[in-house]
């Protein structure tokens, strides 16, 4: 046998290397897992249709596995188009569904929801308007959305990776948006989805921990929902203050 050190020759049954004085013990590597190109990017099924439900099947109920093995180099292109196209389509069917519920019980959707600035957004000019703004929206909200994230993993010491890692696990977890085809329930499932696929991309796409990955994306929304609460106790503080200072209070 060889020793692992040095390279030479020892006896088969040496523990130590008279050469070298290291031991003779072959520590067996722990096989790194190679990351490639997902489906919506690899050669042959790039931008087809079966690439793209390939890797939202993936995305969506293999997540660790999925972005375990997702390539976080490459450019920003291709995952970009992804989150286009599945927010795009997502968005949409949801559209089209709150349409169809429109017109089934026109009296069930408030008019101040359906037609916020005096705009319908059932009638051919909100669609178009609908239509125009969303890609836009969506590709704003990546980019921001990234940003935030790269940045809190970057305070906690967790980013790993560049910020492309980051913007690449965001744009695959749009994939998530597709929940917003069920009914009534979608909205809620696509969000704490989109949540669940974050923490799960972050941590695997940086080798960060869970509790760093879970920090990032949860850390903002905590701190809206106690923005939200806040600004709710105040108004409705304001709103109890102004009762007390009427002149006329017909309940006394």
């Amino acid at each position: 046998m060889f020793c692992p050190h040095c390279g030479k020759e020892i006896a088969e049954n040496q523990a130590f290397c008279q050469f070298c004085g290291g031991s003779a013990a072959v520590v067996p590597t722990s096989p790194r897992t190679s990351r490639v190109k997902t489906a919506w990017e690899e050669e042959g099924t790039q931008w087809t249709f079966g690439g793209l439900v390939t890797t939202l099947r993936e995305s969506l109920f293999s997540p660790s596995e999925f972005f375990r093995r997702m390539n976080v180099t490459g450019g920003l292109t291709n995952p970009m188009l992804y989150a286009l196209i599945t927010g795009m389509t997502g968005i949409m069917l949801f559209y089209v569904g709150q349409i169809l519920l429109h017109d089934a019980s026109p009296g069930f959707l408030p008019s101040q929801v359906t037609e916020p600035a005096g705009v319908d957004l059932f009638s051919g000019s909100g669609m178009v308007i609908t239509a125009v703004c969303t890609p836009f929206l969506i590709i704003a909200g990546l980019f921001v959305w990234t940003g935030l994230l790269h940045l809190l993993l970057l305070l906690v010491r967790g980013a790993q990776n560049g910020f492309e890692a980051t913007f690449r696990v965001v744009a695959y977890g749009y994939g998530a948006n597709i929940f917003l085809a069920i009914p009534f329930c979608g909205g809620v499932l696509s969000i704490l989805w989109t949540v669940v696929l974050a923490i799960i991309g972050l941590k695997e796409a940086h080798g960060t921990s869970g509790g760093k990955a879970g920090f990032a994306v949860l850390f903002p929304l905590v701190l809206c929902c106690a923005a939200a609460v806040l600004f709710s106790l105040l108004v409705l503080g304001t709103v109890a203050a102004s009762f007390g200072t009427m002149p006329y209070q017909p309940w006394k």
